[in-house]
């Protein structure tokens, strides 16, 4: 069986698909940043709350930019 070709890709797509990662990247960290600011406020657990959940959003959004870079 022939292998297809794949398709070319377009003028300035990796720009784009990395420069949306960098955006989800700063979408993910902010949200559980806010939301640990907002427990502590909530509960007066300060600073864990934020200290917990920012680590957490970094974990997570490392995730996903390794997920999205390995693909092909």
């Amino acid at each position: 069986m022939p292998d297809t070709p794949t398709p070319p890709m377009p003028p300035g797509g990796n720009f784009a698909r990395f420069m949306g990662v960098g955006f989800q990247m700063l979408a993910t960290i902010g949200l559980c940043t806010w939301l640990g600011v907002w427990l502590d406020g909530r509960y007066g657990s300060e600073p864990w709350g934020t200290v917990g959940l920012t680590l957490f959003g970094v974990f997570v959004a490392m995730y996903l930019v390794i997920r999205e870079v390995s693909e092909k």
